[in-house]
């Protein structure tokens, strides 16, 4: 309990008595000090456990006070403080190490009768062991010259707010750098707090009036109903939210705001917002997004986006009356191009493609890329076939002509198939009837438009009926070989027989090659039918023998689908397995395009024929665009004339021909390899090919293709 100030009149048991105890736990006053009459002290003061002295100015001359006497202090006070006997004893002299610290405020307080607070560290000395560092807490209140001192151990308190400091220190850190805002806000979207890190975060660390201001506005009805949704919740619920947000240089970032209702919570008492920028992550999603539906050469929409644009386009299109069109653009001979300038060159030109279509369309037609050098245009609103037509036309001048690659001059030629109807069943039925377009345009020579029509949609469904029976075929065992025999010019012996696949028909009879293997390549059913001729015409190789008793040499034709297959050497190894048949006397036929369509691989797959120990031909030498000098690179043991050079030998335009051949010959010769000329129909053409130098021959001069060959 504090001593008690009041204007009272002079108690004579207090005045004049000497330091001793009164019995009521004081230490007594100074005699004659001169104390001031309105000083009265509660007697539960004496008593009191905290300590309690009472100070009188010293003043100088002038007036002002210079020192502080004792004139009353509590037991507790003399206990405390280590100092002894206290009352008549001035501050400077008992406690000089902190006299600095204390005389200034106390003697403001005498002077201005304003109380005061302060804290102090204790300081230990060397005189008094007894004392221990801390810190004390100081209450002083002053009547006239009289200052009423108390005081109290503070150590622990300081401990405390020293910790609660630091920690508020290391809160305020943490919420300045982390990685999220946080802001309390009231029911009405008014902000009663926002973390330090807003400024960071945000650009800003003043909180807006509203915490939806700054939402970006299409964002922001979603916003308000999440808000709604969490108020409604009662406490404790959460919701979650992303929308753009302003920062405060002006550019839009994006956020994930987590609400949580602590409105009921009298330590929170409001809505708290957790929000982190999510700017970076949504901007790596979204370029997913993009990659997901967008070509990455040219930047215009995929097959995936392109599905679902024709999807919508035609949901509109049966609305009305219009009728919607597919127009698909196939560059000619793109892989040739590629070869011959690089796959740069190659990127290029279809980057080139794609701007030049994008600019000849209609602003509201979508154009895409499906991959590779095929394009697409989705055209909606067109009045009738014509229109398409005439776009088509439009585009085609537009995409068909030089491109500038890399300084070079490329001249391009575009094939395009097109699909127009009025309420089309769906997307699948549309795009199909612009690829039986485009492929009908590709057999009729490129560089040309077709639009699917009846006549082209009759061609599909026998091109349909047709490879459904040739699949019919394989497992019905439907399909034949015939053998022609190869000659050796020289001896006019039978040395050898190439199998050559029949088709025998139920209803149209025995059908030659070429009224099925186009769409047996085509719909990949060569691969199978391939096999099924190895197997075959092995099995029935291993059974041959010539007149002489040689062991003829068997041929069988193997097509560009077959030899990019990854299973060729499987059905190589398995036909050889399952014959006997030597390798040695197996000849495999490629002809010289599919040979040259992709060099590097075919001179893989040759190699590893050879390994095998089967012998390698290059069958219609002489009508590809290659040079005699890619019989280097691939491992070929025969090369095959084609049938024209025979034809013309006797013919008046011919007259180069022997020249041709002769020259073929003996440069096939130099490198070790065997010459065969195909088509021999008379002795006159026999005579001039073996004056010219070939080894061996094959024609009805000879032998028709037979079943068994001349060896059954």
């Amino acid at each position: 309990m504090p001593p008690v100030l009041v204007d009272a009149a002079p108690r004579p048991a207090a005045v004049g008595a000497q330091e001793a105890d009164d019995g009521a736990g004081a230490v007594g006053t100074a005699p004659g000090a001169g104390i001031d009459p309105r000083l009265a002290l509660a007697d539960a003061v004496a008593a009191d456990a905290e300590a309690w002295v009472v100070h009188r100015a010293v003043r100088d001359d002038a007036g002002g006070v210079v020192d502080f006497e004792a004139v009353w202090a509590n037991e507790a006070a003399v206990r405390t403080s280590g100092l002894g006997p206290m009352v008549g004893r001035r501050l400077l002299e008992m406690v000089p190490e902190i006299a600095d610290s204390l005389f200034p405020v106390f003697r403001s307080v005498v002077d201005s009768g304003e109380p005061q607070q302060l804290m102090t560290p204790a300081v230990v000395s060397d005189a008094r062991p007894s004392w221990r560092p801390g810190w004390t807490a100081f209450h002083l209140r002053a009547v006239g010259d009289l200052l009423v001192v108390h005081w109290r151990d503070a150590t622990e308190e300081h401990g405390n707010a020293l910790a609660a400091a630091a920690a508020e220190t290391r809160l305020q850190a943490l919420l300045q750098n982390a990685d999220e805002v946080i802001g309390v806000y009231t029911k009405d979207a008014k902000p009663l707090y926002l973390s330090p890190s807003a400024r960071r975060v945000l650009g800003t660390g003043a909180p807006s009036a509203h915490f939806a201001a700054r939402v970006h506005v299409e964002d922001r009805p979603l916003v308000m109903e999440v808000f709604a949704t969490l108020l409604a919740g009662g406490p404790g619920q959460v919701v979650e939210v992303e929308a753009r947000l302003q920062h405060g240089d002006g550019h839009w970032m994006w956020v994930h705001a987590r609400g949580t209702n602590h409105v009921d919570d009298p330590d929170v008492g409001g809505i708290v917002i957790n929000l982190r920028d999510i700017t970076e992550q949504h901007d790596f999603a979204e370029q997913l997004r993009r990659q997901a539906l967008q070509d990455p050469l040219t930047s215009l929409p995929n097959r995936r986006l392109i599905d679902t644009e024709l999807e919508r386009a035609l949901a509109r299109t049966r609305r009305g009356s219009e009728l919607i069109g597919v127009l698909l653009c196939d560059v000619d001979h793109f892989k040739s191009i590629n070869d011959l300038h690089g796959h740069p060159a190659g990127d290029e030109l279809l980057q080139q493609f794609g701007r030049r279509l994008s600019s000849a369309v209609r602003p509201a037609d979508i154009v895409g890329r499906l991959g590779g050098d095929e394009f697409i245009v989705v055209c909606e609103d067109l009045a009738d076939v014509d229109d398409l037509r005439a776009l088509t036309a439009r585009i085609r001048s537009a995409v068909c002509g030089d491109y500038d690659i890399a300084g070079r001059d490329v001249s391009v030629t575009v094939t395009f198939g097109a699909s127009a109807g009025r309420h089309p069943d769906s997307s699948d039925e549309v795009l199909s009837q612009a690829d039986t377009a485009l492929y009908e345009a590709k057999r009729a020579g490129r560089d040309r438009v077709e639009v699917f029509d009846h006549r082209i949609h009759q061609r599909q469904k026998h091109r349909s009926a047709r490879e459904s029976a040739l699949r019919t075929a394989l497992g019905a065992e439907e399909f034949r070989l015939h053998y022609q025999p190869v000659i050796d010019l020289r001896s006019d012996r039978v040395v050898g027989a190439e199998a050559l696949l029949r088709w025998d028909h139920p209803q149209e009879g025995l059908l030659l090659p070429a009224a099925f293997l186009g769409l047996a390549e085509e719909s990949n059913l060569i691969v199978d039918i391939g096999a099924w001729v190895l197997r075959a015409a092995m099995a029935e190789a291993a059974g041959w023998s010539g007149d002489d008793g040689g062991r003829p040499w068997l041929s069988i034709n193997v097509s560009g689908r077959q030899l990019a297959h990854p299973d060729l050497l499987l059905h190589l190894d398995a036909a050889l397995l399952a014959s006997g048949l030597d390798p040695a006397r197996v000849e495999i036929e490629i002809t010289e395009t599919v040979a040259l369509h992709d060099l590097d691989a075919t001179q893989r797959v040759l190699t590893a024929v050879r390994a095998r120990g089967l012998h390698i031909a290059l069958d219609d030498f002489g009508t590809g665009y290659s040079s005699l000098t890619w019989l280097q690179r691939l491992p070929v043991d025969t090369v095959k004339l084609d049938r024209s050079f025979v034809a013309d030998l006797l013919s008046p335009g011919g007259r180069h021909t022997p020249s041709i051949i002769g020259g073929v010959t003996a440069l096939a010769h130099a490198m070790g390899k065997h010459v065969i000329a195909e088509g021999i129909e008379s002795t006159q053409q026999r005579d001039h090919l073996v004056e010219l130098g070939c080894d061996y021959a094959q024609g009805y001069l000879f032998h028709h293709p037979a079943p068994h060959g001349p060896f059954g």
